[in-house]
């Protein structure tokens, strides 16, 4: 039986904003603030920079782990019990860390909240949007799911940081499993679900087959790799300064209050800049757009190294944050209609979820990595001034990415 998709019909759209609210509070609960508990959990159990960054490493590899079982199976079963499962699995790994003894308890409890945020958020949700939403509409589409994701970035690292300082890490970590368990879990059960390709409504376009190559054909392309290389590059890169950027700030004499509301500053220009970006990805292309913002995105870097200056703090601060911030997360947003260009839609979950799986274990080391030359070299400089050259080398496989797909344009 041919594979069908229903193509933006109200429920659709409404979909993508429900899947866009459940972004913006798990990533911004989660993976948004993974910095902001650094501090205290070094304060707490006494471990090294490399220690405490271990924690990201890990929860971003279980996360990493999980999206191509979560992109397999929704190829092939109801998103309902995988998303919403994985909701209440992230619910559960935080409720666990907030009691742990230790800094090895806390970073393997903070792995089953990894997998938890990987089975119901990007992959999942990119997936479940194509399902619903028209080729042609759904650059837009990812851009409001990645603005959902960025919204988070600007409403939760402030009270977070707050109720950390406050009442503790512990407690945090509690409130934030309250927040998913009354609000992402309810609302998966709800909204996690396929089109029916049976049924046509009145004025709606008839369901469009989908086109595309098979898994084992598309793993033997290599255009697919060089999609994967530059997700690498891209991810190892922004994780890496994403991850370091609060004990960064607070080394150069910043408090973790000013390092938080420059988290805020730099969601909104990721939020601007889904929308920026995105429109411009619809009149130049996506892989113009994306050669584009990786170059920018390693001047932002070369700016935030000029933090510390005392005449030009201020300047730099302000320039990263709108240069990087607004450019940093345009691979999430463009790489999934790269890969449908090559592609197809066909096993598009599968195939976003195996590349994620492989360019996301390698770039999950980064915030260790990071940690890890920081205690070497006693500064942040040289680890921030690699990952400026990783986006420069980037820029490469970018430019090598393969034209359309015959079967995408017949799709269209």
């Amino acid at each position: 039986m041919k594979t069908t998709i229903q193509p933006d019909s109200r429920s659709g759209w409404g979909i993508v904003i429900g899947l866009a609210v459940v972004l913006c509070i798990s990533f911004g609960t989660t993976l948004n603030v993974l910095s902001v508990f650094t501090p205290p959990i070094q304060q707490a159990f006494q471990c090294s920079n490399e220690a405490a960054a271990r924690v990201a490493t890990v929860f971003l590899l279980t996360m990493t782990l999980a999206m191509p079982a979560a992109g397999w199976l929704l190829d092939r079963m109801s998103p309902r019990p995988v998303m919403t499962g994985g909701a209440a699995l992230t619910v559960l790994g935080y409720l666990a860390a907030s009691q742990a003894g230790d800094i090895t308890q806390l970073t393997a409890m903070l792995g089953v909240a990894g997998v938890g945020v990987g089975a119901s958020t990007y992959v999942p949700a990119i997936t479940l949007t194509s399902r619903w939403i028209s080729p042609s509409r759904q650059g837009l589409a990812f851009g409001i799911l990645l603005a959902g994701a960025a919204l988070g970035a600007i409403v939760f690292p402030l009270p977070i940081t707050y109720l950390t300082q406050w009442l503790g890490w512990r407690y945090a970590m509690q409130a934030i499993a309250a927040l998913i368990a009354l609000t992402c879990v309810p609302m998966l059960a709800w909204i996690a679900r396929l089109p029916d390709s049976s049924l046509t409504a009145p004025g709606e376009v008839a369901p469009m087959p989908l086109h595309g190559h098979e898994i084992g054909e598309a793993l033997r392309m290599p255009r697919y790799w060089l999609w994967i290389v530059m997700l690498m590059l891209i991810t190892l890169s922004s994780l890496g300064v994403y991850i370091a950027l609060v004990p960064y700030l607070v080394s150069t004499g910043y408090s973790a209050e000013r390092a938080a509301a420059i988290y805020m500053a730099i969601g909104a220009a990721t939020l601007a800049g889904n929308f920026l970006f995105g429109a411009l990805s619809n009149r130049w292309g996506p892989k113009t757009v994306l050669l584009i913002g990786t170059a920018l995105s390693a001047v932002g870097i070369l700016c935030l190294l000029a933090v510390h200056h005392h005449a030009l703090g201020m300047i730099a601060i302000a320039l990263f944050s709108l240069i990087w911030g607004s450019t940093f997360n345009l691979a999430n947003q463009l790489s999934p209609l790269l890969l449908a260009e090559s592609m197809g839609q066909r096993n598009f979950g599968g195939l976003l979820g195996i590349g994620n799986l492989i360019s996301g274990v390698g770039s999950a080391f980064s915030p260790e990595a990071l940690g890890y030359l920081v205690d070497a070299t006693h500064t942040y400089t040289i680890a921030l001034a690699i990952c400026a050259a990783l986006l420069v080398i980037a820029l490469l496989p970018i430019s090598l990415l393969q034209q359309h797909d015959p079967a995408w344009e017949t799709a269209r």
